[in-house]
């Protein structure tokens, strides 16, 4: 099973937004594929248990569109390159952590989670395994 969970989260951190993506080891490599693909080529896409994943990579861009059956990731080349290595590191580690990246929509954060929430224990509004 991979865990692959994105979503916009109220009040969350220290009551602001946050966009959170959630996932497993196996969720942290399914989606740096795509991400790395991005960076090397401006767009890729991944579709995912019904979500489709768009990234596309343009100046100056660190944005995030959230919709029911997709999600468009825009990042420019130095965020896509700096969560490319958090996610490297994330995926060479079985243990649990988090990384805050800056973003500028739809919240002024991201959190990048790995290994911290399962199906189980997710405390917020759902949860997709895909």
């Amino acid at each position: 099973m991979t865990v692959l969970h994105v979503e916009l989260v109220p009040e969350f951190d220290f009551g602001d937004d946050v966009v959170l993506l959630a996932m497993d080891t196996a969720g942290v490599e399914a989606f740096l594929t795509p991400l790395r693909q991005a960076e090397q080529h401006g767009l890729s896409r991944m579709d995912h248990g019904g979500i489709t994943h768009e990234f596309s990579i343009e100046p100056g861009a660190a944005d995030i569109e959230l919709h029911d059956d997709r999600v468009v990731w825009r990042f420019d080349q130095a965020k896509a390159a700096k969560i490319i290595e958090m996610l490297t590191g994330m995926s060479q580690s079985s243990g649990a952590g988090h990384y805050y990246v800056d973003i500028s929509e739809p919240a002024r954060t991201l959190v990048i989670s790995h290994n911290e929430w399962t199906s189980q224990s997710f405390p917020l509004a759902r949860f997709r395994e895909l």
